[in-house]
C-alpha cells in the first residue's frame, strides 16, 4: 500500500496519524538501508534492522507480510513499531539495545523481551516469557 492510500485511509478514519509516520519511517529507513546511503542510518537501529530481518520467518519474507498479523515487510521492520504478530520488539534505543544483545531482559512496549541462544522471547511477565513468532523457521 503506498503513502497514498494510507493517508485516504487515515482521513477515512482506517489509520492513525503514528501509522502513516511509521509507514514513511520505514520506508526511508528501507531506501537508506539498500543505498549508498546506509551510513546515514545510527549504528544502533541498522543492527536492530538486521536483527529483526534475521529472525523473520521465511514466509513472511516470501509472502512480503508477516503471516501472522498482515503487516508489510520489510519496511514496516525498520520502522520504530512493534509487530502485531509479535515478531519482535519495538526499536531499542542504544543503551537499551546493548543490554537487550548482551542477554538481559528489557521492558519495552509493555512486554518483557528476552534473548536466549538466540532466539527472541516475549512476555507479559519476566519470568513466564514465550517464542516470539519470528522464531519458527
Amino acid at each position: 500500500m503506498g503513502i497514498r492510500n494510507h493517508l485516504i485511509n487515515l482521513f477515512r478514519g482506517n489509520h492513525s496519524v503514528v501509522d502513516v509516520w511509521y509507514y514513511i519511517q520505514g520506508n526511508f529507513r528501507y531506501r537508506l538501508y539498500y543505498s549508498n546511503w546506509r551510513f546515514l542510518i545510527r549504528k544502533h537501529i541498522k543492527e536492530q534492522i538486521g536483527f529483526r530481518i534475521s529472525i523473520m520467518r521465511k514466509e513472511c519474507f516470501d509472502n512480503g507480510e508477516c503471516v501472522m498479523c498482515g503487516c508489510s515487510t520489510t519496511a514496516l521492520q525498520m520502522c520504530n513499531k512493534v509487530c502485531d504478530g509479535m515478531c519482535y520488539p519495538p526499536m531499542m534505543w542504544w543503551h537499551e539495545w546493548v543490554f537487550f544483545k548482551n542477554g538481559e531482559v528489557l521492558y519495552k512496549g509493555g512486554l518483557y523481551w528476552k534473548l536466549i541462544d538466540e532466539q527472541l522471547y516475549f512476555g507479559k511477565e519476566s519470568n513466564k516469557l514465550e517464542k516470539a513468532c519470528g522464531n519458527s523457521k
